[in-house]
């Protein structure tokens, strides 16, 4: 849908589609000029996912279609001369002229965009992975850290880009430290069956599974410090202030209880891990916050169970036959029977992957949805075929490309991500003060051996 300018009232700031008066106020109105781009190739953005704009374009805002959300876009004052220069931008659906506005409307809704192209990223890819071979694994460092400045330069919100400012030195050294603190005493406990045969081999393994458990939330906690500590948002830092000690309560209590009701008390563990990642991190000197229950998540692993459940049942019932179904058993020919039985079976394996989808977006909606920033409410509006459909294509990209499509399956994610997340209400830039606080790569270098948090950066 190519996007067109809305109408703006002079008078009382209202916007409209189409009509020459105002229907608030019945003043005229008019339609502002279009705010130039930066680029000279101008084109005009599409809520399209394939069509993605040119790198070094400044257009930072895009409408969500079939929502309130192609209302207004980037509202962060509503002086005139700002609300002229930014609704240009914006789309209002022609279904929406006549409707009412609820008071959603009254706040500004921002999207975040990722500008990146994946053939960009894909050089960055082959670079890195050529010199990664050359140097026996050195350059990854700053392999990372070019492909962290790629994704966080390409990748604006509120008309302000994201930046990433960690070094390669920093990853070395940390690495260096996490490797001295952990790898080596972990690699010596795994030779250890190897070198002396009368010991067994569970005590060295249970050594090292119990360091492994130990560190996890010290990797959690240091990697979530590092990575916010070196990203900004224009000239504004993001910061981390929880404990490791806070965290390791968490997750020994969250770990022993989990065991104990095997597996119930995982969804409130969980959620106990999300509110204190959210509620410790900042913007400047704002936190976010986070107001989820483990009840919330409960419901949603108990539903993906429930139907999980379900396909299985039907999966045995194929399973029976003729014999448990003869209803359908009236066929001319076993082998056309048999058929039919097998592609119902292997269809129904396949079904197997919806709880799973739905489990995934339903969580994922459910975490965004709790969380907020200041008086701004953020919101994710994807749906289980959305998130199936974007699997399954990066899956086949994948596999027919051997691997080589990776960066593409990267942006791809973004962009899915970015479309579907939105943060409504308002932000109010000017009163955040920056407060970054410094941070270790340690922990960076630590999540690193656990796998986690892992990206292509």
């Amino acid at each position: 849908m190519e996007l067109t300018p809305a109408l703006i009232c002079t008078k009382c700031g209202s916007v409209r589609n189409g009509g020459e008066t105002c229907s608030q106020c019945g003043a005229t109105i008019h339609s502002p000029p279009q705010e130039s781009v930066n680029n000279s190739n101008e084109t005009s953005y599409t809520t399209n996912l394939s069509s993605t704009p040119s790198e070094s374009q400044d257009l930072l805002t895009t409408p969500k279609t079939g929502s309130s959300a192609e209302r207004g876009s980037d509202l962060a004052t509503w002086g005139s001369d700002q609300r002229d220069r930014t609704e240009a931008r914006q789309a209002i659906p022609p279904s929406d002229l006549d409707n009412k506005p609820d008071d959603s409307d009254l706040f500004p809704i921002h999207h975040p965009i990722f500008w990146g192209r994946g053939r960009t990223l894909f050089g960055i890819f082959i670079v890195n992975t050529f010199f990664t071979l050359l140097t026996l694994g050195l350059y990854s460092f700053w392999g990372r850290v070019r492909i962290r400045q790629f994704l966080s330069s390409q990748t604006s919100f509120a008309h302000t880009r994201f930046s990433y400012h960690g070094t390669p030195q920093e990853l070395l050294k940390g690495w260096s430290k996490a490797f001295l603190v952990f790898g080596l005493p972990y690699a010596l406990l795994s030779l250890v069956p190897l070198l002396w045969s009368q010991i067994p081999a569970w005590i060295p393994n249970a050594l090292a599974g119990t360091m492994a458990l130990c560190f996890i939330p010290v990797a959690v906690v240091g990697s979530h410090r590092y990575r916010l500590s070196r990203t900004s948002l224009g000239t504004i830092r993001f910061s981390f202030r929880g404990h490791v000690k806070e965290y390791m309560k968490i997750w020994v209590l969250g770990t022993v209880l989990t065991l104990l009701t095997a597996g119930i008390y995982y969804p409130f563990f969980e959620n106990a891990r999300r509110k204190f990642l959210v509620a410790h991190s900042y913007l400047g000197n704002r936190p976010f916050t986070y107001s989820g229950t483990g009840s919330g998540l409960l419901r949603i692993y108990v539903k993906a169970l429930a139907f999980s459940m379900l396909i299985v049942i039907a999966l045995l019932g194929i399973n029976a036959g003729p014999k448990g179904l003869s209803v359908l058993a009236q066929w001319p020919s076993d082998s056309w029977r048999d058929l039919l039985f097998n592609s119902m079976f292997i269809t129904g394996l396949l079904t197997l992957l919806l709880p799973w989808f739905y489990l995934q977006v339903t969580k994922q909606r459910y975490q965004w949805n709790h969380s907020d920033f200041g008086d701004a409410h953020f919101q994710f509006s994807a749906s289980t075929w959305n998130l199936m459909e974007l699997r399954m294509t990066n899956f086949l990209m994948l596999i027919l490309t051997f691997g080589l499509a990776w960066p593409w399956v990267q942006v791809r994610n973004l962009q899915f991500l970015y479309y579907h997340l939105t943060l409504q209400g308002p932000l109010d830039f000017q009163r955040l003060e920056q407060e970054a606080l410094d941070a270790s790569p340690i922990g960076e270098e630590l999540a690193g051996y656990f796998d986690a948090g892992f990206d292509l950066g």
